[in-house]
């Protein structure tokens, strides 16, 4: 069996990409996925059609840190359509699609989670509080299909 934490998943637990609080956000949410103990907030500054920063924080496994860790560095500068664009490849690659994987980058390193669907929610909980966050929602999960608040 393939180990589901990758040199790079277990690089950005240690050391995340855009971790904290973001005090001049415009959007925000709250990701949980209460059955695994997930629990992340994505704090997002998004002017002019772009996503200027973004941050994340909170208490969650090194699937979703590092997943939250990789999507920070590659939304930042994009409008929501090209997001969501990202967003709709990596969750279909997820589900066995590889039409789009070298498109994924970094987030390649979740392939073996492919064979594994209860750890899958984990990575996505991430783009799932994104995306909410960006329509304005203020609570998403990847428990339960189509959660916002």
């Amino acid at each position: 069996m393939d180990s589901l934490y990758s040199d790079l998943v277990l690089k950005h637990k240690r050391d995340p990409q855009n971790f904290g609080s973001l005090p001049e956000h415009t959007h925000t949410c709250e990701g949980i996925n209460a059955l695994c103990g997930d629990r992340l907030r994505v704090d997002v500054d998004y002017r002019g059609e772009r996503v200027h920063a973004l941050r994340f924080n909170g208490e969650s496994c090194a699937l979703a840190i590092a997943s939250a860790s990789i999507m920070s560095g590659m939304v930042i500068g994009k409008n929501r359509r090209a997001v969501e664009t990202l967003a709709t490849r990596f969750a279909m690659y997820m589900e066995g699609d590889r039409d789009n994987e070298t498109a994924l980058g970094d987030l390649q390193a979740f392939e073996p989670l492919r064979r594994h669907s209860t750890r899958r929610k984990c990575a996505m909980l991430p783009w799932a509080t994104l995306r909410a966050a960006l329509v304005g929602a203020v609570v998403a999960t990847t428990e339960q299909a189509g959660l916002h608040e």
